[in-house]
Parts: structure tokens; sequence; C-alpha cells
């Protein structure tokens, strides 16, 4: 079992890049704690009660996971680059402390979404490998119609069987109403549960989730 925290952009990125494995860990009893930093709605022009719908959605798919605990800092929806580096490392920071974490799942440092990258640097800073830390893993994953986007390549070197979660991963991002779009688009059900398909098949298993070790002590 493991203190686990995941740190996403916006709410719905903890579901659509990781919601299986989340799954699967809350099931195993792990503990799971989610920062959501950006509103994922002011961008768009949206009004306070829509952003507060969205985290609303947010919290029904963190039950359906099985996640411990979502904190929402609502900064503005990509404007993350104008927030003191320092600041958001911090506030992970902070968090690391005091859930006691020892796995960190965060968003690749190439996706096209500058809010991803700008969280990837934040993750980076506050889990430095100091002799007194008790992190043991850090992992990047993805965000589709994100991360596929990007000219930067994702080269997963590590994944995660979720035949038995796909259907609970599926439940919990059909919550995000508005943020569901027809297929083909990658942040539809259909594109979704196939692209599960297609990282399962580079490693011979029916549906997974890919990630990128950055660090990985076998203490």
């Amino acid at each position: 079992m493991a203190n686990t925290l995941v740190i996403c952009a916006h709410p719905d990125d903890e579901t659509l890049g990781l919601g299986g494995t989340l799954a699967k860990e809350s099931k195993r009893g792990s503990k799971i704690f989610v920062l959501t930093f950006a509103d994922g709605e002011t961008s768009r022009k949206k009004s306070k009660n829509v952003v507060l719908k969205r985290e609303n959605q947010s919290k029904q798919a963190s039950k359906t996971l099985g996640i411990t605990t979502n904190i929402f800092f609502r900064y503005k929806d990509q404007l993350l680059e104008q927030v003191p580096l320092l600041e958001l490392a911090q506030k992970i920071e902070q968090k690391i402390i005091e859930w006691d974490i020892d796995q960190i799942f965060t968003h690749y440092w190439g996706d096209v979404n500058q809010d991803h990258r700008r969280l990837f640097d934040a993750t980076i800073i506050a889990c430095r490998p100091t002799p007194n830390s008790k992190i043991s893993t850090v992992m990047c994953y993805e965000t589709p119609s994100s991360t596929e986007w990007s000219n930067h390549t994702f080269k997963p070197n590590y994944f995660v069987d979720i035949k038995n979660f796909i259907k609970i991963k599926i439940t919990a991002l059909q919550f995000y109403k508005n943020e569901i779009q027809p297929y083909p688009h990658p942040r539809s059900e259909t594109a979704v549960v196939n692209r599960s398909k297609y990282w399962g098949s580079q490693v011979g298993l029916e549906f997974a989730e890919p990630f990128i070790i950055i660090r990985k002590l076998n203490r």
C-alpha cells in the first residue's frame, strides 16, 4: 500500500490520465490524494457557477475511483505560467509532508497544454531527492488531447493492467458531461477505451495505462 499523490492541472485530468490505475490502487488499500490547480473553465470565459459545477463533477468522479481527498486551488485556467513556480512547488511540497506521500503522478513535460508543463516543473522541484525525502516513485501520465498533440513523443516505460478497471474509469469520466466529445475526438469514451487497448497491445495486455518513470527507489 502507498500514499499516492496525483498532480492535476484541471478537473478531469485524474480520470483521463490514470483513472484505471487509481481505482486499482484504491482497491489495494492505498490512500490517494489529488491536487487540482486550475479551474479548467475561466479560459473559456465561463462563470463561477460553471467552475463549481465542474468541481462537483470531479468530486463524483473521485468518489467513483476511490480517491481519498481532492483539493481545488482554483487558479485561472491556462495561466499557471503567471504563477511563481516556487508558489506552486511549495503547495505540492506542503501536502507531500502533510500526507506522508511516497508515490507521485504528475503531468508529462512535453504536453501541448502549458498548465501541464508548468506543473511538471513544479512537481520536480517539490519532490527533489533530498536525503530525508520519503518519496520512492515519481511518474508522468499522459492526458488525451494534450500529450499526443505535442511534438514531444510520449515514450512510456511502465504500464498498469486496468482490464478489471476500465469500466470504472469510463463511469468516472461520464460525470464530466461537458468534457466528453463525440468520437473520434480523443476525449470520447470510445477513444479512451481504444487508447487503453492500444497501450495494452504494446505489452501483451487487453487494457493498460502508460507512464514514464522519472525516479523509482527500491528501499
